[in-house]
This record gives C-alpha cells, sequence and structure tokens, in this order.
C-alpha cells in the first residue's frame, strides 16, 4: 500500500516490493523506508551472512529517522556504525559485506533536498521534467570496463566480471560512499533498486513504468513482477518515492556533489 508523509516541508508517497526472485533461496536484500530515509541495501551473496549484513546496514541508516536536517557528518556516522554492526556478525571464513543506494531527505536553506548516497552496484535514479536518469554510479569492474571504453554498456549484463562490485560496507576497509545533493522538484520521481532489477530490465523498459503508473506501490509491485518473468536471477527490491509537493529553490541546479568519494 501506497504510505504518504509530510518531510521537510515536502509531501512524499512512495512504495516498495522486494522478492526472492525465481533462483536464490533466501533474499539478501534489505530495505528502509522510514522518513527522512529511503534506501537498499544487497549483501554480498558471494559471501556469508549478507543477508544479515544487509540488514545491519539498513538498521543504521535507520537511526536516522525522523531526524531532519540529517547533514554529511550524519551520514558518515551512520556508514561507520554501519561498518561495525557488520564486524560484529560471527562467521567462518570472509566476512560479510553489503552495497548501499538510495536517499534521504534533508534542508538547505529551508528547501528540502534529496541527499542521494551509494556506494556499491545498487542504484538510485530520478525521474523529472528533464528525463530519466541514474544519478549514482556503479563501483563495480565492470563500470571501470566501461569508463574505460574496453566494452560497451550493452554487454555488460553479460560479462563474466558483472557481479564484481569495487566498493562495498566492509568490516574492515573504509570504502567512501558517493554523496550528493539535488533540489527536490514537486514532480520527481525517485527510484532505488538492487541489481537484481537492473540485470533483468533495461533502462527503457524501467522508465516505462515510472512514466505509465502513477501510484508507486503499483510501479514498485510492476517493477519486482517484471524483473523475475525475465528471469529472476537474483533477489530483487525497489523502493519508490514521489515528491508530491516541494519547496524548491527556483534555481533549479545540477546535482551538487558534496562527498565524492
Amino acid at each position: 500500500m501506497t504510505e504518504s508523509s509530510v518531510i521537510a516541508g515536502a509531501t512524499l508517497n512512495w512504495g516498495v516490493a522486494t522478492d526472492v526472485g525465481s533462483v536464490r533461496s533466501a533474499n539478501q536484500d534489505s530495505y528502509c523506508t522510514d522518513p527522512p530515509v529511503f534506501v537498499v541495501a544487497d549483501g554480498m551473496g558471494g559471501q556469508s551472512a549478507g543477508d544479515i549484513a544487509s540488514r545491519e546496514a539498513v538498521a543504521a541508516m535507520a537511526g536516522l529517522a525522523g531526524r531532519v536536517p540529517v547533514t554529511g557528518d550524519m551520514l558518515t556516522s551512520s556508514l561507520a556504525e554501519a561498518r561495525e554492526r557488520i564486524s560484529k556478525i560471527e562467521v567462518d571464513g570472509r566476512p560479510p559485506g553489503t552495497t548501499l543506494s538510495g536517499v534521504i531527505v534533508t534542508v538547505q536553506d529551508s528547501v528540502p533536498y534529496w541527499m542521494v548516497v551509494n556506494i556499491g552496484d545498487s542504484r538510485t535514479y530520478r525521474l523529472d521534467a528533464g528525463g530519466f536518469a541514474q544519478v549514482t554510479v556503479d563501483h563495480s569492474a565492470i563500470q571501470e570496463l566501461i569508463d574505460s571504453g574496453d566494452i560497451n554498456p550493452s554487454s555488460a549484463n553479460f560479462h563474466p566480471i558483472r557481479n564484481i562490485v569495487t566498493r562495498a560496507i566492509l568490516p574492515k576497509t573504509d570504502y567512501p560512499a558517493d554523496v550528493w545533493l539535488l533540489p527536490m522538484v514537486a514532480g520527481d520521481r525517485i527510484l532505488v533498486c538492487s541489481d537484481g532489477l537492473t540485470k533483468e530490465i533495461e533502462d527503457g523498459g524501467i522508465e516505462e513504468v515510472l512514466r505509465t503508473i502513477e501510484d508507486p506501490q503499483a510501479a514498485a509491485d510492476e517493477l519486482v513482477r517484471t524483473a523475475i518473468e525475465a528471469g529472476g536471477h537474483d533477489n530483487v527490491t525497489v523502493v519508490i518515492v514521489d515528491a508530491i509537493h516541494a519547496d524548491a529553490p527556483t534555481d533549479e541546479t545540477a546535482p551538487l556533489p558534496v562527498l565524492r568519494g
């Protein structure tokens, strides 16, 4: 069911859907939709206790719930807490890890902003009057090959190293997160998802669903359903947040990087 809240002077509606998929035996994705925090974490499937790691990371981020404005220092502290929580997970072999991506609603100069955070290869997208675009940049071996021009993006999902991430939340390594501030504008639609969605559906197909299904819960359900029908080779989690009203700045600037790692 679509939920709604007034946060930092903005009226937001949101929906969330998750599924274990058609192949995996357990869902290692976790999420938080506790305003002002809307994030998805994908436990690293090749490592033990990835499901616990994603839950611990989300629990750390949930500590920001109800706290507006959220500052960069507060976010940094939450990520440090996530690493600390994961370090306490008792496992045999390699320690678990997780990705994390999403938005935190905050305020600057009395107007609401999206604080976008990303570490790993889960993604955050924005659909607005200017179009549909991925805000985050994947921390992955594939993305490095794309950036260097060694492979075409269209072949990324079939490459043998497609599952290798270059940054994650891990207990013993302080990988930096990328963080951006985007001015919130009424009509914005934010999509946060694990790679179980983007490895099954091309961006064009995702955009079509976001444009044609108005209700965020119905759109989230449809994206997950479509990913499962396309193969469902991984867990799939989708969070959609709509800005129905926002006291946006009159000068709509480009995304402002505040902590680009």
